[in-house]
């Protein structure tokens, strides 16, 4: 057992033991995983995308939390399968872009994303996943030509 486990599962067991809430900050997806209920995940300081951990792990919506999932390496699924990194460099904290941060990274990027920032909006599968992207709006081309 790692340290790190063991400091998990006393967190765990403080948080059940005294009925309170952890934030957990990180960047160990795998953690998160086996520790939060929820997960909040966040790009130059803003929140894109929040709800449930199998949610966000599973069916993400937002582009910045698909290429994190795509970036860590699986150990089921196919062998050639290879972590992929999200392309481009991070935006200057002191001077982010306008519109969405992640559009200059982003492959699915359309003309909105680049001068209007998008809300944190609740999807499909529940009120309680919510994602900031246009493409993931009510009423956009993208949402309208999902499968229900």
């Amino acid at each position: 057992v790692t340290i790190q486990a063991q400091i998990i599962e006393l967190l765990r067991s403080l948080a059940e033991e005294r009925g309170m809430a952890v934030i957990l900050i990180s960047h160990d997806l795998s953690v998160l995983a086996r520790f939060a209920q929820r997960v909040v995940v966040m790009y130059a300081g803003k929140v894109v995308e929040e709800g449930p951990v199998d949610t966000i792990y599973y069916r993400p919506a937002h582009p910045y939390t698909a290429g994190l999932m795509a970036s860590v390496p699986r150990l089921r699924g196919p062998r050639d399968a290879r972590p992929q990194a999200i392309g481009g460099q991070p935006p200057s904290l002191v001077a982010l872009p306008p519109g969405c941060a992640f559009q200059p990274r982003c492959l699915r990027a359309v003309d909105v994303c680049t001068c209007e920032a998008p809300r944190l909006a609740a999807q499909p599968d529940g009120p309680e996943h919510r994602c900031a992207c246009h493409l993931t709006e009510p009423g956009s081309a993208e949402q309208e030509a999902a499968p229900s």
